[in-house]
């Protein structure tokens, strides 16, 4: 008899994911698929400090759907970058739970960084000090710790949709928002021996490295890409067209827009810190909210998240 599912649901900033899980043996977690739906919640926010009309409209109806094989099964639902960020955040985290009943809160970016972490490095050599970089929709989150111990951590508001403006087609647009993070990073005191890599961005560039024309998860775990190939993936897309950069395979066309402002971030991370190249991870913060058994206790509890 399988033992009782949970579900974690992440509120992005430019998608939101699905993933449920259980444990058939004590401590040890089966996972389903994760289930994405890009709705742009954290579309033009740092003009408008609200989450975007469309993307609020687009989340509900995601989560709508989702209700419905979700009957029974406790979830637990986290908000990343544009949530916590909207002076409408926590209005829209209360229509979630007058809708659903699910319990939901707005993670920091300190908290985003060590779920991250957790996620990503849960399979790693205890000695191997790793770093791990999230780059978001709305942010980036970097870790870097050893043996799960966490030694440093921080949160960026640098991501894919917030740093978008229109097309990002010439050299002048790359070096200007490269010159943008580069002024952001701050100095790590350790610096990694591995860089793990997590989050639609990274996850796509191992995607497009591979030349995936379906997407497969299993090839994208432990997919190592050189500072040399990400330089040569951003070169090739800004010479398409927007309606070429949609047929790329390994990309996907709702995020053909989004995808040279979030490979501009990587690019200026791995220079900064002279860091040859990033293994991409499946692995992220919710597997991290799974592991850290991160769920508040009602949702835990609950028998049936209707109540």
């Amino acid at each position: 008899m399988k033992s009782q599912k949970y579900a974690v649901i992440d509120i992005g900033s430019n998608s939101l994911r699905l993933m449920t899980g259980w444990q058939e043996v004590p401590g040890t977690w089966i996972f389903s698929p994760k289930e994405l739906a890009t709705t742009r919640l954290g579309k033009d926010i740092d003009e408008t400090h609200h989450l975007s009309p469309q993307g609020m409209e687009a989340s509900f109806a995601t989560m709508a759907g989702w209700q419905k094989q979700l009957k029974g099964v406790p979830v637990c639902a986290v908000a990343t970058s544009a949530v916590r960020e909207a002076v409408d955040g926590q209005a829209f985290l209360a229509e979630v739970r007058a809708r659903f009943g699910w319990h939901c809160r707005a993670i920091s970016g300190l908290e985003e960084a060590s779920l991250s972490f957790t996620g990503a490095t849960s399979a790693l050599d205890a000695d191997i000090t790793a770093g791990v970089i999230d780059i978001g929709g709305g942010s980036s989150e970097v870790a870097v710790g050893r043996g799960g111990e966490l030694f440093w951590s921080h949160s960026y508001p640098m991501g894919a949709v917030r740093f978008t403006q229109g097309e990002m087609t010439s050299s002048q647009d790359a070096v200007h928002l490269e010159g943008r993070c580069r002024r952001e990073w701050l100095p790590m005191k350790i610096k990694p021996e591995l860089l793990i890599g997590v989050g639609g961005t990274l996850t796509t560039l191992a995607a497009m490295d591979l030349g995936l024309a379906v997407y497969d998860a299993a090839k994208v775990e432990g997919h190592v890409v050189s500072y040399e190939a990400l330089c040569g993936h951003i070169e090739k897309l800004q010479a398409m067209t927007p309606e070429e950069r949609r047929h790329v395979p390994g990309l996907q066309p709702k995020r053909s827009d989004i995808i040279v402002a979030g490979l501009l971030i990587a690019k200026s991370f791995l220079k900064q810190y002279q860091i040859p190249a990033v293994t991409v991870s499946e692995r992220d913060l919710m597997e991290g909210v799974f592991f850290r058994h991160s769920f508040h206790d009602a949702a835990w509890n609950s028998k049936d998240p209707q109540v």
